[in-house]
Formats: C-alpha cells, structure tokens, sequence
C-alpha cells in the first residue's frame, strides 16, 4: 500500500531530464513527522528538493508535490543506523589494533576513518542504485498557481 505525503512549494529551476528542483517551506505537518530529519536535518525554515516533472512546470510557478513514503524506512536506516554500526565497529577495530599505542586515540580515529569510508560508500552505492529509481523521488502532481 503506498501512502504519500504532499507538499507545497515553488519552482526554482527546470532540469532538462522532466525534473525540477523545488524550494519548500517548513509545514506544520513537518513538527510530527516522525522522518523530518531525513529530509530536513539542519533543521532550517526552507529545504530545496529534485522532483519528478510529468506535467512541465516553469521557474516561478507554485506547485504541490507528493512523497511517496513506503521506503522511507530503508533509506532511513541506510543514512542513519549504517554509520552507527561503522562508527562502532571502527572502535573495536581501532582498540584491538592499536596502531597509535593509546587505545582511545586509535579508536576514535579508526572510528572517523570507518564513518567516512561508510558514508562515501553509501552515496556511491545510492548514486549507482537509485539514480533512475524514481520510488524516492517526490513527484509534481499539480500547478497550483502561475508565477507569484
């Protein structure tokens, strides 16, 4: 069963691939919404999003778009619980080497190291896998108005 969300927002650029980068205001829906760290993580009042554009929008226009939620969970486990567990395995490892002969320091230093090893990984892994999977992406569903 697919649930979807759906926002407000204005139309910043055209791309030429039917996508469209969009510019969102923080909504009141935003404050329960159990993923907003997932989409807003700086926690700022406006967030820029690429959507999909079946309908061809302009720069200017004032559109809804619709998130499609039912792998939000995966994606939030790929961002979030992934580097936690390279974060720790990296201070195990760290520890049981010991290469820096001060086991806190090569913990904590095998721990970056593993973190941004993950993180690289995960945007190489996420660029390769889900570039043409448009089951992230939100779509532009409607105009709601001409330019403002």
């Amino acid at each position: 069963m697919s649930k979807e969300h759906v926002e407000e927002g204005v139309v910043i650029e055209r791309l030429p691939d039917r996508r469209a980068r969009i510019k969102l205001r923080k909504s009141s829906s935003c404050d329960d919404c159990s993923e907003k760290g997932f989409c807003n993580p700086f926690d700022s009042n406006t967030m820029t999003v690429l959507a999909e554009d079946p309908i061809g929008v302009r720069p200017g226009q004032r559109v809804r778009i619709a998130f499609r939620t039912e792998k939000e969970r995966k994606a939030i486990a790929v961002l979030y619980i992934i580097p936690v567990i390279a974060i720790i395995t990296g201070a195990f490892v760290g520890n049981a080497l010991d290469p820096f002969h001060n086991p806190d320091t090569s913990a904590a230093l095998f721990s970056v190291l593993f973190v941004i090893v993950t993180f690289l990984g995960i945007r190489y892994y996420s660029h390769k896998r889900y570039e043409k999977d448009n089951s992230f992406r939100p779509t532009i569903i409607e105009i709601v108005r001409e330019r403002d």
